[in-house]
């Protein structure tokens, strides 16, 4: 799922992609799970890998302009504040070490096992090596799992979006031929940075349960409520291929969108909002603005090559677009 993630941002991440490892915070953790959740799901769908990031904030961003920077040929949006808010970026030559990378996924997948749908947690994993030594990411000790209810139903998945104040995801008005709703998604909202007393106490609780245990167990977890939502998901079906496309919509104050060395980038018009979209000449396109009324980023992108045309994606985008 492009763009937010695992702290309660970090839950969303439910899907945390390596190359980003190094910026997870509070915030960024959630992010960090949930873009790992939909990598592998569209790395069993196509051979090319694009990742799109999203900066997790509720603040409201007006966009003002859109301009490119020849020295590296990416395009950015700024917003009124001159503060760039949508930019094209290169892909991350950073990746975690074989064994860090199997070991967080391993323990991963142990809290997932555990969970229920819709359940989130955080949880500690006592190990010198995840949380002093690897050199990556030893800021973080306590990392989260989230795992998301599939809504086969599109009127359950709006009743979810409005239940959790989640960013409003409506299937698009216009969908090619061939194309309808598979389902959908909805990710929490988990402790925030400015929240550092929750998170703080938290820590306390797993350490303490992870210090006073008297067995060799390393992984310690805590489940967390929640009831407000930061990111929503909605995959598209083409008969084939469940998740032949994916929406996403999260509120964000940036979003990356990774452009391939094979990629090409340009500056589009949907309606009033002005946009961005990527040519992936391996694998399927993707298009993202930024939404001033709602403070909302979204993004879409195409899990299959040759699906749909430019002339398709701008048309199903712009008819996400009220004016």
């Amino acid at each position: 799922m492009g763009a937010i993630i695992d702290s309660n941002e970090e839950l969303k991440k439910h899907s945390v992609s390596d190359d980003h490892f190094r910026n997870i915070d509070i915030t960024s953790k959630l992010w960090h799970d949930i873009n790992m959740m939909q990598d592998k799901k569209r790395s069993g769908l196509r051979s090319f890998k694009r990742k799109t990031v999203m900066s997790i904030a509720v603040s409201c961003i007006f966009l003002a302009s859109f301009t490119a920077y020849a020295a590296t040929g990416h395009i950015q949006i700024f917003n009124s504040k001159g503060k760039v808010v949508v930019k094209t970026v290169d892909p991350s030559t950073t990746t975690l070490p074989a064994k860090l990378s199997n070991s967080l996924e391993e323990y991963r997948q142990r809290v997932l096992t555990v969970l229920k749908p819709g359940e989130l947690a955080a949880y500690y994993i006592k190990d010198d090596y995840i949380n002093k030594l690897n050199g990556y990411d030893t800021a973080n000790p306590i990392k989260f799992g989230y795992l998301p209810i599939e809504y086969r139903s599109y009127e359950a998945f709006l009743t979810e979006q409005v239940r959790t104040s989640a960013p409003l995801l409506k299937k698009p008005g216009y969908l090619p031929k061939g194309i309808s709703f598979s389902y959908g998604q909805v990710f929490p909202l988990g402790p925030q940075r400015y929240e550092r007393e929750k998170y703080d106490k938290l820590e306390k609780n797993l350490m303490v349960k992870a210090n006073s245990s008297k067995n060799e167990e390393k992984l310690f977890i805590e489940k967390l409520d929640w009831s407000k939502a930061n990111n929503t998901f909605l995959y598209l079906a083409n008969g084939k291929n469940s998740g032949a496309v994916i929406i996403q919509a999260g509120y964000a104050l940036r979003l990356s969108l990774t452009q391939t060395p094979n990629a090409s980038s340009e500056k589009i018009q949907l309606k009033h909002m002005e946009a961005i979209y990527i040519n992936n000449k391996t694998g399927g396109d993707e298009i993202a603005w930024y939404d001033s009324k709602q403070s909302i980023a979204y993004s879409i992108w195409v899990n299959e090559e040759d699906l749909l045309s430019k002339k398709e994606l701008q048309k199903m985008a712009e008819s996400m677009i009220t004016d």
